[in-house]
């Protein structure tokens, strides 16, 4: 049977997965490597981050079994997107590591990141009769950049925003600072929406599938070891985000890096305060958690024959 690893290099994170043609995971992994550290400032792909992304993707080969044979959709988005070095790190990883990252469009990365939720819900809506809604937004969140997407039976509607959780932590560097300009960042996601409605686009209900609403929904259910099959399907309110943020910042720096890592810890309070100015703007008080993104879409879409 057809096997294929889906690689999403994305601005914070590493995410791979080994999977067959039924749409069966046979194995994951994933890492902070913090690819947009230091881009807002500079621009370009710090070497620093290089080298952690060359490390995760060797350790990645050897939990994954990657062989010579396997076939790899690695995909990668908005800081390679953004960073002036794009060509040079590109390179870099192809020589050192053997596996060629395609940079992919806002647009494609809202198409190919809408995949797999749009057919776990179908599963979901099944056992839920309030996910058998007619249309939905998905939010991913990244390191640098925001995908909203409406999705309307086969139709979508997106638009991707140059804000995220590392990429916000640079430019703001404190909470409150966030909380004062986030009008700023929200005035264009509104104006999309709008857009959207004008278009016969109006969500009934939310879907989140990036690492800020997944590490809330394993903090409220006491996860301490991340398990992705039990947060997939899990419901998060508002109160949810706000209540496990406050959690987490009393924790001293080194719990929280013991819980989540160094280059992750930081950024999570930004990514909350972000996803809770998303639900205000969008008017939800809850959204549904799915696991699955870039990765599983992009082994889909090369099974699809899109990419």
């Amino acid at each position: 049977m057809r096997e294929l690893i889906g690689i999403d290099l994305g601005s914070n994170s590493l995410r791979a997965a080994r999977i067959n043609e039924k749409g069966e995971v046979l194995g994951i992994y994933e890492t902070t490597v913090r690819t947009a550290q230091g881009l807002e400032e500079t621009q370009l792909i710090a070497k620093e981050a290089l080298e952690r992304i060359l490390i995760a993707l060797e350790k990645m080969k050897q939990t994954l079994n990657v062989t010579p044979n396997d076939e790899i959709v690695a995909l990668t988005t908005q800081a390679m997107r953004k960073a002036k070095n794009q060509k040079e790190i590109l390179q870099a990883l192809a020589q050192k590591s053997g596996i060629t990252f395609r940079v992919i469009s806002g647009e494609e990365e809202a198409f190919i990141t809408s995949l797999a939720p749009k057919r776990t819900l179908k599963t979901l809506a099944k056992q839920e009769p309030k996910w058998n809604q007619d249309c939905f937004m998905l939010i991913d969140m990244g390191g640098a950049s925001s995908e909203f997407i409406f999705c309307l039976g086969e139709k979508i509607c997106s638009r991707s925003f140059e804000i995220g959780i590392v990429s916000a932590k640079d430019k703001y560097k404190n909470l409150e600072t966030l909380r004062e300009n986030k009008t700023n960042f929200l005035k264009e996601i509104l104006e999309f929406i709008k857009e959207a409605k004008n278009k016969g686009f109006e969500a009934k209900f939310l879907v989140a599938n990036s690492g800020t609403p997944t590490t809330i929904a394993a903090f409220k259910l006491g996860l301490i070891k991340y398990d992705a099959q039990k947060v997939s399907g899990k419901e998060l309110t508002l109160g949810d985000f706000r209540e496990q943020l406050d959690k987490y910042l009393a924790l001293s720096q080194k719990e929280r890096e013991n819980r989540l890592g160094e280059f992750k810890a930081d950024v999570v309070p930004f990514g909350v305060e972000i996803f809770i100015a998303f639900m205000e703007t969008l008017g939800f008080q809850e959204c549904l958690v799915i696991d699955e993104g870039i990765r599983e879409g992009a082994v889909m879409a090369r099974l699809l024959g899109y990419i």
